[in-house]
């Protein structure tokens, strides 16, 4: 049958359009309070989001959506979006209808003004890319770091009991090596506790787009994107030199794995060190048994990874996509600043 596509009016359309998100992406994707707080409470502004529509019986066939984000670009702040929530339902997962709704996500958000937008594409996502000719940026590899030993150990051992004896020398010499490694220096390393004030934006604009264009990480984004999260509990640790603000890092975690989300701020290897090894001494302490930094080969600290004990794991595609080549975005795509917690949600 032939189709339509659309955009979505998110009030008239919410039960269509998240009935698409539960059956393809999962109910956690459809839940209320995630759409409210990714659609309509961003402080970037409302999301903007397509559907296709089968002409015959109103069904729908499949979803893609954009959601506003405010870029530090050299010296000035502008408007982009990050792509997220594409699905086609099965039975219509025809290579056309997913290259229409792509390809009309694309021209609408970037006209007028050539907006640009940036991407986390799955592997069946990346094949739609590639036959519109955009190609990846760059790679955002996630390196890993032990933690613990027990599950390594029970993968090689049928005996969880001997497996927790073994592993407990295990796990003392990896908290001993970090433990060795552990020095604040002149930083002063805090929970922080509370919203994200004034003082972050300060931050985000001092040091601005020092690393590569940026998603603008003032007090307002990190308090919607992180604090108000209505599905992972996020947690920020702040780093001072005196009262002042220099830099910072977020990080989540399940009852097993921990994830370092965001790390921003000055370029200083005292402070990133700092950061980082105090997450994983806290990690250490709920006996979570991994942490992990997704990170760019771009990234400031990303020569320091393999020195803080991380090891490479799997890499995934980033795309960046500028319509008509806006010089200040597109020139050297691969030198973005982008961390996990740039992602949608």
């Amino acid at each position: 049958m032939p189709h339509i596509v659309r955009p979505v009016d998110l009030a008239v359309d919410y039960q269509l359009f998240s009935d698409l998100l539960c059956r393809n992406l999962g109910p956690d994707a459809a839940e209320a309070k995630r759409f409210d707080w990714l659609y309509r409470e961003n402080p970037s502004g409302l999301a903007h989001a397509w559907i296709a529509i089968e002409a015959g019986t109103g069904r729908g066939m499949g979803a893609a959506a954009a959601f506003p984000r405010k870029f530090c670009v050299e010296q000035s702040i502008r408007p982009g979006y990050v792509l997220g929530d594409f699905c086609i339902d099965r039975q219509y997962r025809s290579l056309g209808l997913a290259l229409q709704l792509q390809r009309a996500c694309l021209e609408q958000i970037g006209s007028p003004s050539s907006l640009p937008s940036y991407d986390f594409p799955s592997g069946k996502m990346l094949a739609i890319y590639q036959r519109m000719h955009i190609a990846p940026a760059r790679s955002m590899v996630r390196w890993s770091k032990p933690l613990r030993a027990e599950r390594k150990l029970g993968e090689l051992i049928k005996s969880p009991v001997l497996a927790r004896i073994l592993a407990a020398p295990v796990n003392k010499l990896l908290e001993w090596k970090d433990n060795a490694a552990t020095s604040n220096g002149d930083w002063t390393i805090a929970q922080h506790r509370g919203d994200c004030e004034e003082e972050f934006t300060q931050l985000a604009h001092l040091v601005g787009s020092r690393y590569g264009p940026c998603v603008e990480r003032s007090g307002e984004y990190l308090n919607w994107r992180y604090l108000r999260h209505p599905q992972v509990d996020h947690e920020i640790l702040t780093a001072r030199q005196g009262e002042e603000l220099k830099g910072y890092v977020v990080f989540s975690h399940t009852k097993t794995d921990g994830k370092i989300v965001d790390l921003f701020g000055f370029s200083n290897t005292a402070m990133w060190t700092a950061l980082v090894t105090h997450v994983v001494a806290l990690l250490r302490e709920r006996a979570i048994i991994t942490v992990s930094i997704p990170s760019l080969a771009t990234s400031p600290w990303a020569k320091l990874l393999d020195e803080w004990g991380f090891r490479p794991r799997e890499a995934a595609p980033v795309i960046v996509y500028v319509p008509g080549g806006v010089e200040a975005f597109a020139e050297n795509l691969s030198s973005w600043f982008l961390m996990d917690g740039d992602r949608e949600s």
